[in-house]
């Protein structure tokens, strides 16, 4: 999993993940942000589960929910518990590339580094 942190032009925090993996960045920005409190709480989670200590995490956001458990991590769509029916002309492949910003999976501690690449970057942004 690549990514890039930076800020737009009116200086809001952005996070581009490599394909297949875009989901997390639109999970760091609209769910996280620059909230450290929130950061701090979802590392704790992430640090029980590291040690063995319970078996699952769900936080559920605005747009985006993140699934934690020993194994791995979703960041899914809130989006994607609808059924949406679909005109005739659509075809579902069509609809793939885009269903893959809505989630992303990784291992815990891939995304257990990400938090704190993210923390780093908002840290030394303002530092």
């Amino acid at each position: 999993m690549e990514y890039e942190f930076g800020r737009d032009i009116i200086d809001r925090p952005y996070a581009r993940f490599s394909m297949g993996h875009e989901a997390f960045g639109h999970w760091l920005v609209d769910e996280l942000g620059e909230d450290q409190a929130r950061l701090a709480g979802v590392q704790q989670q992430v640090a029980r589960l590291l040690a063995g200590q319970g078996w699952e995490y769900e936080l559920a956001g605005r747009e985006f929910s993140l699934q934690l458990s020993r194994d791995e991590v979703v960041v899914r769509s809130n989006a994607l518990g609808y059924e949406v029916e679909l005109p005739p002309e659509e075809d579902e492949e069509e609809l793939s590339c885009y269903d893959d910003e809505l989630q992303a999976g990784c291992g815990l501690q891939d995304f257990a580094e990400l938090l704190v690449a993210w923390r780093t970057f908002l840290q030394g942004d303002r530092g």
